[in-house]
């Protein structure tokens, strides 16, 4: 008998495990400040700052459903998939991310060069 309750309780736990490991937990969502913030950051390099102007700062710049630039609570579950997983997501679309973001003059270096700007894990 008290191998069968250690066998559910057992099974019990590996089943919440499963469960929690399936949910992402929800970033808490960015203050006003690090809206304003977000608002304000350029990349460096003047070319890649115009590209992140023309076709990144409208989503990664304000609160919505992008990942906020410089808000690392929305960019840390991203960066755990690997920088190649997010190179394909950036340049083949993912969810409501149209593919390159709309830069169609992005190359694979621009886009990594935005997405570790947008992360900031330079």
């Amino acid at each position: 008998m008290r191998a069968i309750q250690l066998s559910l309780i057992l099974l019990t736990c590996g089943l919440i495990s499963l469960l929690l490991a399936c949910t992402e937990a929800t970033p808490r969502a960015p203050t006003d400040a690090e809206v304003l913030q977000a608002e304000a950051l350029r990349p460096a390099k003047p070319q890649l700052a115009a590209k992140y102007e023309r076709s990144c700062l409208g989503c990664h710049g304000i609160r919505g459903a992008a990942p906020l630039t410089g808000f690392a609570p929305a960019w840390v579950p991203r960066l755990t998939k690997g920088p190649e997983v997010l190179l394909a997501h950036a340049r083949d679309g993912f969810n409501g991310m149209p593919a390159k973001g709309l830069c169609s003059d992005c190359t694979d270096d621009d886009l990594r060069d935005l997405i570790q700007f947008m992360s900031l894990s330079q």
